[in-house]
């Protein structure tokens, strides 16, 4: 038996996609992809398969299709529909020297994990426990017990600095004090 080593750690690694099925009888990825540039696949020559905090696989990449919303990835390791299958919900990273430069006010989302939130006017809300991704971004900030979701939109998010790992929550006070709906029998004030 041959054994091999993956010589990077875990913690070096970024994710730019999620398996999400197979495409095809060859082992094909279906992957929904975490890059807004998805060009960035056509680059890719060596990824790592991660379930969790573990590296499952080091594999070559043989070739990329794209989708309509997604990429399909074939890698030489993987040859069959029922492998590709066992590696739904893997996730396919590089190491962080390989991620893309951002344009300015764009940010990975893991990124963001452990920036200290702040009100406006300095205020201590809370520590960015989580990035939700989707069609629009949500941060979850915990505060002891208490959890707010903000979304990351203008609106929401101000000043980022990277430097003092701070990210500035505007309107800040609705978190904190949420409006109450009046019900159809209380009185409306009219």
């Amino acid at each position: 038996m041959t054994r091999t080593f993956v010589t990077v750690r875990p913690d070096d690694l970024r994710a730019v996609g999620v398996v999400v099925g197979a495409h095809g009888l060859q082992g094909a990825l279906k992957l929904n992809p975490l890059s807004d540039f998805p060009e960035r696949f056509q680059a890719l020559k060596t990824v790592y398969l991660t379930r969790g905090d573990e590296i499952i696989m080091e594999a070559q990449v043989k070739r990329v299709r794209y989708a309509v919303a997604q990429v399909h990835l074939t890698l030489r390791e993987v040859t069959t529909r029922e492998a590709a299958e066992a590696l739904t919900g893997v996730e396919v990273c590089v190491p962080d020297s390989e991620t893309w430069a951002l344009p300015e006010n764009v940010y990975y989302a893991s990124d963001l994990l452990g920036f200290e939130a702040i009100g406006d006017d300095g205020t201590k809300i809370g520590v960015v426990r989580d990035v939700r991704t989707g069609p629009q971004g949500i941060l979850e900030i915990a505060q002891g017990t208490q959890e707010y979701l903000v979304p990351f939109v203008d609106e929401w998010v101000g000043r980022i600095d990277a430097e003092s790992r701070t990210i500035e929550i505007l309107n800040w006070r609705r978190l904190l004090s949420p409006e109450t709906v009046k019900g159809p029998s209380e009185p409306d004030g009219h």
